[in-house]
């Protein structure tokens, strides 16, 4: 699962889909064991969570810093906020190797969006190379987010790259017994990292993620990184949703500060767990 993270004059951040040669991080036996119970319960959720979509509910918030009005008195800086609504799904990656986590954006601040249907059609059906179409894939799913950081991580699954085998021999993990599970923490030890800024500079993810330590399940995420242009962080919880099946998003809060003071906030909420068909209307022309 992912998508691709850059900064250019305003921040952006991306989620890099690459393989690299294995780092060897050792653990305890039983921090290592709940990491292969994790990583074990993450292969087959991928497979599990094919085939569902959830509507999601999203509000973005951007604060500007401070402000001196004529008078040199200090006064809140602007504001705005974006409401969206959306389907989020799994969609396999043109290589068919992966599965990335697409959002399908369907309302904007109370309206419907007018091209969605053409613009779903060009994006799956028109050919393209398969890295320009993970790229426009990307692109997409973040197309309504506002602010100056441009961003394609704000995903609820991405945590669970960590868990990943192209990337879990690049973290170290580290972890404690609470009453709720395990809490693993986690650090990504690797030059080209998982996400990237639009010029390739590395940003080396840190976290924590609760586990289940009986089956592997994550109840929690937390992701960050951090760079001199902005720091970030992206925290998700998990529930069981009967309709399914399995435990699914529940919410996802995400928080971006920039150096020059923006910050940008953001608060999604998951329901409506449906699993949906692909069908295909055939014409013979005689």
């Amino acid at each position: 699962m992912g998508s691709a993270m850059a900064f250019g004059r305003s921040a952006a951040l991306g989620f890099a889909l690459a393989g690299f040669s294995a780092l060897a991080s050792a653990q305890p036996p039983d921090v290592a064991a709940v990491v292969d119970k994790a990583a074990d319960y993450v292969a087959g959720y991928t497979r599990d969570f094919v085939g569902i979509v959830a509507e999601e509910t999203y509000r973005q918030e951007v604060k500007s810093p401070p402000q001196t009005d004529a008078r040199g008195l200090a006064q809140d800086g602007p504001r705005q906020k974006r409401d969206l609504k959306s389907d989020v799904l799994l969609v396999r990656a043109p290589a068919g190797d992966r599965w990335m986590q697409f959002r399908d954006v369907f309302e904007v601040d109370g309206k419907p969006v007018r091209d969605r249907e053409e613009r779903l059609a060009k994006l799956f059906l028109t050919p393209a190379s398969g890295q320009r179409q993970v790229e426009a894939i990307t692109t997409e799913s973040a197309r309504y987010n506002i602010g100056d950081v441009a961003r394609t991580v704000n995903l609820p699954t991405l945590a669970l790259a960590v868990l990943e085998p192209d990337n879990r021999p690049f973290f170290a993990f580290a972890g404690r017994r609470k009453k709720e599970g395990w809490e693993l923490e986690y650090r990504e030890e690797r030059g080209n990292t998982m996400i990237r800024t639009s010029a390739g500079q590395s940003m080396p993810a840190r976290g924590k993620i609760l586990v289940d330590g009986n089956d592997g399940r994550i109840l929690a995420t937390e992701l960050a990184v951090d760079e001199e242009s902005v720091r970030a962080q992206i925290d998700v919880t998990y529930g069981l949703e009967p309709s399914v099946g399995l435990l699914m998003p529940r919410e996802m809060r995400e928080k971006y500060v920039t150096r020059r003071g923006t910050t940008i906030e953001g608060r999604a909420s998951y329901a409506k767990f449906r699993r949906y068909q692909v069908t295909v209307d055939q014409t013979i022309k005689k």
